[in-house]
């Protein structure tokens, strides 16, 4: 069993960072993972002794499994050591720098904590939250400093992807933009600002915009669920690794995209501001997805989610170790 401790160490890390993530679930867990991993001391705050066991079992199992592959080369226990498993809040958030909150997406519950880090953190302390969908500007409403306050979205899983969007909300100082942006680059992140407080900041809004010309696709008969996420993964993903759209449309010529794009393209897109009648009637029949076991694709087979989370996990740890071994010959 893990100890449960009511205050923050008072060790500090090379960085002199003191970081408190809230929340002990996938993306709580994931991030104060990769905090640790970057050598930076960690408090772990959720509900209850059980919540923080399962994320200490989560993060070591984790671990193991990325000694095994090699990218990760200090041991479980070593890298465990520098994460506090706390049930008190306001006592961890007392001399934190950086609090990252990663609990539910629910706009009151995330109010009613920021109200709760402002008033028990110091001045000094940035507070981040992981929110992938919800305006930052809200989420710091009723707080007395919400300059301090800032999104700082993980992608899951945050151990092993390296990307962060760091948002600025309409109070949100500079200063603040940058404190952010320096600890996740420490922590060997790579953060990218978002200037403006959108729904769905960066990667959410482009991953929709796909999503509903997909769906517009599959409704309309141009093409089936597997074709159209044959062409994505094998023309799309295989040069989106390397190159951004803005980067492709240089390398096509900014021209052809315009002619192509007055041509008649951009009218023929999906321009739908409701989601589209296959997506209601399949949440109408319960076709969710993984989660029931039939959506776009049948998920009670060969198709699982355990073979599939498997997958996207040794793409990523793949991209990882040659990115690693790319660092090394240099």
């Amino acid at each position: 069993m893990i100890k449960i401790i009511s205050e923050m160490s008072k060790a500090t890390d090379y960085n002199q960072e003191k970081v408190v993530i809230v929340g002990s679930g996938l993306m709580g867990s994931g991030i104060g993972q990769a905090f640790a991993t970057a050598g930076f001391k960690v408090t772990l705050v959720d509900l209850n002794s059980e919540l923080l066991e399962r994320a200490r079992e989560r993060i070591k199992d984790s671990l193991e499994f990325l000694s095994g592959t090699g990218l990760v080369t200090e041991s479980s226990e070593k890298i465990l050591d520098r994460i506090t498993f706390a049930t008190d809040l306001k006592s961890a958030a007392k001399d934190a720098t950086f609090i990252e909150e990663a609990i539910f997406e629910n706009l009151a519950a995330k109010k009613e904590l920021f109200v709760t880090l402002d008033q028990e953190s110091t001045s000094n302390c940035v507070l981040a939250s992981n929110t992938s969908s919800l305006p930052v500007s809200q989420i710091a409403q009723s707080c007395k400093h919400p300059e301090r306050i800032v999104g700082a979205h993980f992608w899951n899983p945050p151990q092993l992807m390296a990307a962060v969007e760091v948002v600025k909300g309409e109070r949100t100082s500079d200063d603040t933009i940058q404190r952010a942006v320096s600890v996740l680059r420490k922590a060997g992140k790579k953060p990218a600002v978002v200037n403006k407080d959108v729904p769905g900041q960066i990667g959410i809004r482009i991953l929709y915009a796909m999503i509903r010309e997909a769906t517009s696709l599959v409704e309309k008969g141009v093409a089936t669920p597997e074709d159209i996420d044959t062409i994505v993964k094998e023309a799309l993903g295989t040069r989106l690794e390397v190159l951004g759209p803005l980067e492709l449309a240089d390398l096509s010529g900014v021209d052809l995209v315009y002619n192509v794009a007055k041509g008649g393209l951009y009218k023929s897109l999906d321009s739908s501001e409701e989601p589209q009648k296959i997506l209601r009637e399949m949440v109408e029949r319960k076709q969710l997805g993984i989660k029931t076991g039939k959506g776009f694709y049948d998920w009670t087979g060969s198709r699982n989610a355990e073979s599939t989370i498997k997958m996207r996990d040794d793409h990523l740890i793949k991209i990882l170790k040659e990115r690693k071994e790319s660092r090394a010959e240099i």
